[in-house]
């Protein structure tokens, strides 16, 4: 019987320790082996050149009554809201008689003092979108920006007449 006893105490402690060894200890896998939970590392560098948002209205020359509905569709990156950044996707911002952002720059706001400026943040990763226009022209831009509004792609640009 003392046989038999001793060969049950080293099968369970032999399973305990091989059983332990399966189901690990809480520490994370080791360095050589990848966690697919964590996101890759985000380097605006990659971000695409060629990246082009498009007005689809209104249409360059246009006389439009205000509120402006502006409707733009983006070929080469995907839309994400503000505040995430990924390699290919970003969010727009419409500029009302404001200069365009070269790459890399930084575009200011979204703020009170921003829109002030004409810098309008469609910060949701919405394609359309009315705005407030007082009767004139306006030269309308639209550009991509990553979730820290760094601006990168290429830009597309209207000239709208508001009527009252």
């Amino acid at each position: 019987m003392t046989h038999t006893r001793r060969t049950f105490v080293s099968a369970v402690t032999v399973g305990a320790v091989g059983l332990s060894g399966c189901l690990g200890d809480g520490d994370d896998p080791p360095e050589d082996e990848p966690d697919d939970d964590e996101p890759d590392e985000y380097d605006f560098e990659d971000q695409p050149e060629d990246a082009s948002p498009t007005f689809e209205s209104p249409e360059d020359g246009a006389t439009v009554q205000s509120p402006v509905e502006f409707v733009v569709s983006v070929e080469g990156a995907d839309l994400i809201p503000a505040g995430e950044n990924e390699v290919g996707a970003g969010h727009l911002h419409i500029l009302v008689d404001h200069d365009v952002f070269d790459r890399g720059e930084t575009i200011p706001g979204p703020s009170d003092s921003a829109e002030e400026d004409g810098i309008y943040h469609w910060s949701d990763a919405q394609t359309e979108d009315s705005l407030e226009l007082e009767p004139g022209e306006y030269t309308i831009a639209v550009q991509l920006g990553d979730g820290a509004h760094i601006a990168f792609g290429e830009t597309d640009e209207i000239t709208i007449t508001v009527e009252e």
